[in-house]
Protein backbone atom coordinates (compact mmCIF):
# COMPACT_ATOMS: atom_id res chain seq x y z
CA UNK A 1 0.00 0.00 0.00
CA UNK A 2 0.83 3.66 -0.75
CA UNK A 3 0.29 6.97 0.42
CA UNK A 4 0.34 8.44 -3.11
CA UNK A 5 -3.01 5.78 -3.89
CA UNK A 6 -5.07 7.35 -0.60
CA UNK A 7 -3.85 11.28 -0.89
CA UNK A 8 -6.88 13.31 -1.37
CA UNK A 9 -5.71 17.07 -3.13
CA UNK A 10 -7.23 19.73 -1.51
CA UNK A 11 -6.55 23.83 -1.81
CA UNK A 12 -4.91 25.29 0.80
CA UNK A 13 -6.41 27.97 3.44
CA UNK A 14 -4.59 31.51 3.14
CA UNK A 15 -4.86 34.29 5.33
CA UNK A 16 -7.68 36.52 5.40
CA UNK A 17 -9.56 33.47 4.62
CA UNK A 18 -12.89 33.07 5.92
CA UNK A 19 -13.81 30.16 7.42
CA UNK A 20 -16.76 29.67 5.19
CA UNK A 21 -13.82 29.01 2.36
CA UNK A 22 -12.09 26.87 4.91
CA UNK A 23 -15.05 25.02 5.46
CA UNK A 24 -16.55 24.72 2.13
CA UNK A 25 -13.26 23.63 1.05
CA UNK A 26 -12.92 20.59 3.67
CA UNK A 27 -16.34 19.71 3.21
CA UNK A 28 -15.99 19.07 -0.66
CA UNK A 29 -12.99 16.82 -0.24
CA UNK A 30 -14.21 15.38 2.98
CA UNK A 31 -10.95 16.08 5.67
CA UNK A 32 -10.59 17.53 8.67
CA UNK A 33 -8.36 20.67 8.11
CA UNK A 34 -6.51 21.67 5.58
CA UNK A 35 -2.66 22.92 5.47
CA UNK A 36 -2.16 27.18 6.55
CA UNK A 37 0.03 28.78 4.10
CA UNK A 38 1.80 32.13 4.40
CA UNK A 39 2.10 34.64 1.50
CA UNK A 40 5.22 33.27 0.35
CA UNK A 41 3.23 29.69 0.01
CA UNK A 42 5.12 28.15 3.16
CA UNK A 43 3.02 25.59 4.86
CA UNK A 44 3.22 27.59 8.60
CA UNK A 45 -0.13 25.71 10.01
CA UNK A 46 -3.12 24.29 9.71
CA UNK A 47 -6.52 24.82 9.72
CA UNK A 48 -8.60 21.47 11.56
CA UNK A 49 -12.84 21.80 11.42
CA UNK A 50 -12.59 20.65 15.09
CA UNK A 51 -10.64 23.24 16.73
CA UNK A 52 -12.69 25.82 14.70
CA UNK A 53 -15.82 24.37 16.57
CA UNK A 54 -13.75 24.12 20.04
CA UNK A 55 -12.68 27.73 19.91
CA UNK A 56 -15.48 29.23 18.25
CA UNK A 57 -18.82 26.95 19.75
CA UNK A 58 -17.94 24.62 22.42
CA UNK A 59 -16.27 26.04 25.65
CA UNK A 60 -15.00 23.69 27.88
CA UNK A 61 -17.45 23.49 30.50
CA UNK A 62 -19.65 22.53 27.96
CA UNK A 63 -17.41 19.23 26.63
CA UNK A 64 -16.80 18.50 30.10
CA UNK A 65 -20.80 18.52 31.14
CA UNK A 66 -21.85 17.54 27.28
CA UNK A 67 -23.44 14.31 29.01
CA UNK A 68 -25.86 17.30 31.01
CA UNK A 69 -26.75 18.80 28.24
CA UNK A 70 -29.98 19.53 26.83
CA UNK A 71 -31.41 18.75 23.58
CA UNK A 72 -31.93 23.21 23.19
CA UNK A 73 -28.99 24.20 24.77
CA UNK A 74 -26.88 24.05 21.47
CA UNK A 75 -29.00 26.55 19.28
CA UNK A 76 -29.60 28.87 22.21
CA UNK A 77 -25.89 29.21 23.84
CA UNK A 78 -24.54 29.60 20.43
CA UNK A 79 -26.01 32.70 18.24
CA UNK A 80 -23.27 32.88 15.85
CA UNK A 81 -23.09 29.63 14.75
CA UNK A 82 -27.13 29.53 14.37
CA UNK A 83 -26.70 32.80 12.51
CA UNK A 84 -24.18 31.78 10.06
CA UNK A 85 -22.00 34.55 11.35
CA UNK A 86 -18.67 32.25 11.96
CA UNK A 87 -18.62 31.29 8.84
CA UNK A 88 -17.79 35.04 7.31
CA UNK A 89 -15.24 35.40 10.22
CA UNK A 90 -10.77 34.77 9.30
CA UNK A 91 -9.40 32.13 9.95
CA UNK A 92 -6.60 33.45 11.28
CA UNK A 93 -6.97 33.33 15.23
CA UNK A 94 -8.10 29.58 14.76
CA UNK A 95 -4.87 28.34 13.54
CA UNK A 96 -3.00 25.42 14.54
CA UNK A 97 1.12 26.25 14.26
CA UNK A 98 1.70 22.47 14.68
CA UNK A 99 1.52 20.87 11.52
CA UNK A 100 2.01 17.22 11.06
CA UNK A 101 3.15 16.31 7.21
CA UNK A 102 4.56 12.62 5.54
CA UNK A 103 6.44 12.20 2.36
CA UNK A 104 4.86 10.13 -0.53
CA UNK A 105 7.62 7.13 0.47
CA UNK A 106 6.92 7.06 4.09
CA UNK A 107 5.11 3.61 5.35
CA UNK A 108 1.56 3.98 5.95
CA UNK A 109 2.07 2.65 9.71
CA UNK A 110 4.12 5.83 9.96
CA UNK A 111 1.25 7.93 8.93
CA UNK A 112 -1.01 5.82 11.36
CA UNK A 113 1.61 6.56 14.42
CA UNK A 114 2.32 10.56 13.25
CA UNK A 115 -2.14 11.30 13.28
CA UNK A 116 -2.12 9.07 16.13
CA UNK A 117 0.67 11.90 18.17
CA UNK A 118 -0.78 14.34 17.02
CA UNK A 119 -4.56 13.34 17.89
CA UNK A 120 -5.81 13.67 14.37
CA UNK A 121 -7.67 12.13 11.80
CA UNK A 122 -5.18 13.61 8.57
CA UNK A 123 -1.96 14.80 7.66
CA UNK A 124 -0.50 16.62 5.19
CA UNK A 125 1.91 14.65 2.12
CA UNK A 126 4.69 16.47 1.19
CA UNK A 127 6.59 15.50 -2.03
CA UNK A 128 9.77 17.86 -0.72
CA UNK A 129 8.53 21.18 -0.51
CA UNK A 130 5.32 20.57 -2.37
CA UNK A 131 2.22 20.32 -0.79
CA UNK A 132 0.49 17.04 -2.37
CA UNK A 133 -2.23 16.66 -0.46
CA UNK A 134 -4.13 14.94 2.97
CA UNK A 135 -4.28 11.47 4.36
CA UNK A 136 -7.31 10.83 6.33
CA UNK A 137 -7.81 7.51 8.64
CA UNK A 138 -10.62 6.92 6.67
CA UNK A 139 -9.13 6.72 3.49
CA UNK A 140 -6.21 4.49 4.39
CA UNK A 141 -9.25 2.32 6.10
CA UNK A 142 -10.69 2.26 2.56
CA UNK A 143 -7.73 1.45 1.21
CA UNK A 144 -6.92 -1.65 2.96
CA UNK A 145 -10.71 -2.84 2.34
CA UNK A 146 -9.64 -2.54 -1.39
CA UNK A 147 -6.15 -4.17 -0.81
CA UNK A 148 -8.03 -6.70 0.56
CA UNK A 149 -11.35 -7.34 -1.17
CA UNK A 150 -12.85 -7.03 1.68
Amino acid sequence: MKLMDVVVPTGVVLPGMKIGDAFRECTIHNVGGLPYCNAEGNIVGRFSLRHTFKCLCVPDDMAHHAHLLGDRICSESTPEVVSGEILNMTVDRYIIENVATITPSSPVIKALSIMEKFNSNYIFLLDGERYVGVITRMAIAGLLLKYHKF
